[in-house]
């Protein structure tokens, strides 16, 4: 039998409690209603005392660890749970003698400590501890009335390998103040520092503070704020009777160590195609990240971000470049992999020889003229080695792990060669429905399909050993890998074809306008499932990020902003301009027949009249009229039924009449109101409705109704939905793996996306010439919170250089007004820009600062001379552009002939106080 004094300093607001909920019984088995109430004390001190009996809790859980957490029940109900890790104790190392009396600090959920905490990056890259140094913690029990022994433990991340925590205080056994006589604590179970101290009770009460500390205590960094505090608190004679005994152990739960200092550190973003090698073969491959991260070393940088590097093979065409549309969430893309350090077959080494030249030194990628040609030799290997593979412990030790995503991914290649085309609905029947039965079946050693089958694994184990050694080598040197979770899968992907129940595939996702897209972005891919996925706890989720977790330290959530909503169009779409957010509170049939509004047709069909034909084809529009339209009424015109949606435009039109196709889009767009394809009661407002003849043609009180419902739909009544949304999802992300996690927040931007992100300790992203606020032309970067991201430039986006000369105006105010120098902005953005650019983002309290190499290249007049139309990656109102930018210099001539360069990168860490040293 244990008594356990839970204590816990907690200032709540009027009508608030705080409850204790954990693993056993006591504590509720995790109930928020079998939950127990802590009763409140003086100073916001909450505590309750608790009996434990041992027999019974390990009959319950056969273990005898307790894990506990704390929450506060709001006035409304709500219960608002602490952050960071569940806290635990073991009744087994508790005496039976004694009262144990466990002080905690509440885990603030807006804590930094709890982003590092919970982050690989930091705990196994930044900050590894060194293990021939870790001390050990050994667990002491009181043997002495005449003393108490405290159990000291406190959490803190951001100490440096080399340095360690120590105690110090008022009282002889804490060194009396003295930091030569500090007391280190042990990091076995970093970053959870602990010490068990013996003290005589003529030395108590008494003060004391953590400090961080070299191993001579030569430097030492205090921590913050007041003195912490030992008073023995009085057990109250209720107690007494029940407890028998006064004399108790106590476990200080002392929370972080009190620092206002923040980890800051900065990086570069690439895509791995875009690296250029002596010895590549026309695109950058995962064994280039070696050299990249030995430059990014001598460059003072801590993490390299790259873009998706999933397989996204559909047509085997260029058209397969586009790295965000995956045909497998866990399968690596072959066109990343080394040949070389496959084989030592002359005759292939000699073939490789002869195409790399040509192939390297083109500008741009080949997509076609790579992949065809690895897929080839890949073949020749394979042949080679097969016959090996069952003997290659590593190789059947990968399968083994892998196996669960390996076969469908593995047989859905070979039938997509077999049957020339990824689209499985043209597939034969026996193979356009696979049950697990059957992926089984097809993938067994007696199958027809069995060599073609290995050979996809052969290739996914070498990609897998390729960059987990790229991702070894980046961590062994202080380096983060941060890879890119995409929004979406392809539509023709093994992950449709595998788990159809998981998606909605009668919807595609994309983007409302936006500074990248006047129409909105469509991509094309499915929409998920989420209460299908709800159902097995997201397992797909998990099991997908679970993969990504084996390569990278952190990852950034493309378009983070799909986990509060997405931006959903239909499937007879092209563009995006025709969808809604999913969830959202729609209109209501009724709520807009309450509000004078009846006559659906006129609102949800295209309106269309002879004088808006004339404004969008001019002198054609007489032909227009009688080729694509019906007149069903003088001056009014409907679409024929072939020319009805977007998508039967693109099937249906002749290349003759193609330069119709942008005028009869804005035909099918004009329309006030979009239906519900799944509900007839449910519509909602066409995105930017001011700028369509259907709404402007309306009466005025008509047109003053109908915004208003527009403006409460956009930006006013979701706001509460999509948070609840986001809590339920963004979370399982956060806690499945130990990656650290950004957010790409950038676009039409709900109010409650900050605030979810902060409370999350997930990062949000800040680029200057993009800021959320529509009343800003620009961020300053002093302005950024501690947790965000901050950047120049995205994939999607112009260069800093080429922003800079194809807006020369707002060059003109960004000159004046951001950097704070007069007279005329230079036509070009000369290196002394670059520098003042960067360095404000350096600067500012951003948790990280991460620019594409392009922009790191305008710090040097030879490096960035390129003409910087050439290095943007992507063109995102374009869907069929073609991903090809590659580096003009390749990293072995950065890292040899550019070394002021690098140390001018140096510098600037430096000087912004982002280099670990």
């Amino acid at each position: 039998m244990n008594f356990i004094r839970f204590k816990v300093n907690y200032y709540t607001r009027l009508g608030q409690e705080v409850y204790i909920s954990g693993s056993s019984s006591v504590l509720g088995d995790w109930k928020e209603s079998e939950s127990q109430k802590l009763r409140y004390g003086d100073n916001g001190d909450w505590e309750l005392l608790l009996e434990f009996d041992n027999e019974k809790i390990k009959k319950e859980s056969n273990t005898l660890t307790v894990d506990y957490k704390y929450f506060v029940m709001d006035t409304n109900g709500d219960k608002i749970w602490e952050s960071g890790p569940n806290r635990s104790f073991s009744l087994s190392e508790l005496s039976p003698s004694l009262v144990h009396e466990f002080r905690d600090t509440y885990q603030s959920p807006t804590s930094p400590e709890n982003t590092y905490f919970d982050s690989a990056f930091f705990r196994e890259v930044l900050l590894k501890r060194e293990t021939d140094t870790i001390k050990t913690y050994t667990p002491l029990k009181s043997i002495s009335n005449d003393k108490v022994v405290i159990h000291f433990q406190v959490k803190s991340t951001y100490v440096n390998p080399g340095q360690a925590i120590y105690i110090v205080g008022s009282n002889t056994t804490l060194g009396n103040w003295r930091t030569d006589r500090a007391i280190r604590l042990c990091d076995d179970s970093y970053p959870i520092w602990k010490v068990d101290l013996e003290f005589p009770k003529d030395q108590l009460p008494f003060s004391y503070k953590y400090i961080i500390a070299d191993k001579s205590k030569s430097i030492v960094h205090w921590e913050q704020g007041s003195d912490r505090w030992f008073t023995a608190s009085v057990i109250h004679a209720s107690e007494y009777s029940q407890t028998k005994n006064e004399e108790r152990d106590f476990f200080f739960n002392d929370g972080e160590f009190k620092d206002n200092q923040l980890l800051r550190t900065a990086g570069v973003a690439v895509p791995v195609f875009s690296l250029r090698t002596k010895k590549g073969l026309g695109i950058g491959e995962f064994n280039d990240l070696i050299q990249l991260v030995d430059w990014a070393v001598a460059a003072g940088l801590h993490m390299i971000q790259i873009l998706p590097i999933n397989d996204t093979t559909v047509f085997y065409t260029w058209r397969d470049s586009y790295p965000y549309s995956s045909v497998s969430v866990y399968a690596l893309h072959p066109i990343y992999i080394n040949i070389d350090s496959l084989t030592k077959d002359a005759k292939i080494l000699e073939q490789v020889a002869k195409h790399r030249e040509q192939l390297n030194k083109l500008t741009v990628l080949d997509y076609e003229a790579v992949i065809n040609l690895k897929n080839t030799l890949l073949k020749e290997i394979y042949n080679q080695e097969k016959d090996k593979l069952d003997a290659n412990k590593e190789y059947v030790e990968y399968l083994k792990d892998n196996i669960h995503w390996l076969r469908e991914y593995a047989l859905y290649s070979v039938l997509r060669d077999t049957y020339k085309t990824a689209d499985f609905n043209q597939w034969p029947a026996e193979h356009k429905s696979p049950s697990q039965e059957m992926i089984a079946k097809e993938t067994s050693a007696d199958s027809k399909y069995f060599d073609q089958v290995r050979f996809y694994y052969f290739v996914q184990f070498h990609l897998h050993k390729q960059l987990l050694a790229a991702s070894k080598y980046a961590s062994d040197n202080r380096i983060g890998l941060k890879g890119d979770l995409p929004i979406g899968v392809n539509r023709l992907s093994v992950d449709t074809w595998a788990n159809p129940h998981l998606f909605r595939m009668n919807m595609s996702t994309g983007a409302p306008p936006d500074a990248f897209a006047d129409d909105g972005q469509n991509w094309g891919f499915p929409t998920y499932a989420w209460d299908v996925m709800k159902k097995d706890d997201y397992q797909w989720w998990r099991s997908r990020l679970g993969q990504m977790s084996k390569y990278f330290h952190a990852f950034r959530i493309d378009h983070i902003l799909g986990f509060f909503r997405i931006w959903e169009i239909p499937t007879t779409c092209v563009t995006g301009l025709l969808g809604k957010f999913n969830p959202s509170l729609p209109l209501w049939r009724s709520e807009l027949s309450n509000n004078g509004i009846w006559d659906m047709d006129r609102l949800t069909q295209p309106y269309i009249r002879y004088h808006t034909l004339r404004e969008l084809f001019g002198e054609y529009a007489d032909y227009t009229a009688t080729k694509f339209l019906k007149e069903y009424s003088p001056n009014c015109f409907q679409l024929k039924p072939e020319f009805a949606t977007e998508k039967l435009i693109e099937a249906n039109l002749t290349e003759q009449d193609s330069m119709y196709k942008p005028g009869l889009y804005k035909l099918v767009q004009n329309v006030s109101l979009c239906k519900d394809v799944e509900d007839e009661n449910r519509f909602y407002p066409r995105i930017e409705i001011t700028k369509t003849s259907s709404f402007n043609e309306l009466p005025d009180d008509l047109k003053s109704i109908l915004h208003r419902l527009y403006i409460s739909y956009y930006f006013e009544r979701q706001e509460e939905l999509w948070a609840q949304t986001a809590l339920q999802r963004l979370p399982l992300i956060k806690k499945c793996t130990k990656m650290l996690v950004c957010g790409e927040d950038l676009g039409m931007v709900p109010k409650c996306v900050e605030p979810v992100l902060k409370d999350l300790g997930i990062l949000g992203l800040r680029i200057q010439r993009m800021p959320s606020d529509s009343n800003k032309d620009f961020y300053h970067p002093g302005e950024y919170q501690y947790l965000t991201v901050n950047t120049t430039s995205s994939h999607d986006m112009s260069t800093l250089r080429g922003w800079w000369e194809e807006d020369r105006n707002r060059a003109q105010t960004f000159f004046n007004r951001i950097l704070g120098i007069c007279g005329d902005a230079p036509y070009f953005c000369e290196p002394y820009i670059t520098e003042a650019v960067l360095t404000q983002h350096l600067y500012s309290p951003s948790m990280i600062s991460i620019f594409p190499l392009q922009d790191w290249f305008g710090l040097s007049p030879e490096l960035g001379s390129r003409d910087p139309k050439e290095e943007k990656i992507n063109e995102p109102s374009n869907p069929m552009h073609y991903w090809r930018y590659r580096v003009h210099v390749t990293l072995e001539d950065l890292l040899e002939n550019n070394q002021d360069f690098t140390k001018n990168v140096h510098r600037l860490i430096k000087a912004s106080n982002r280099l670990l040293e």
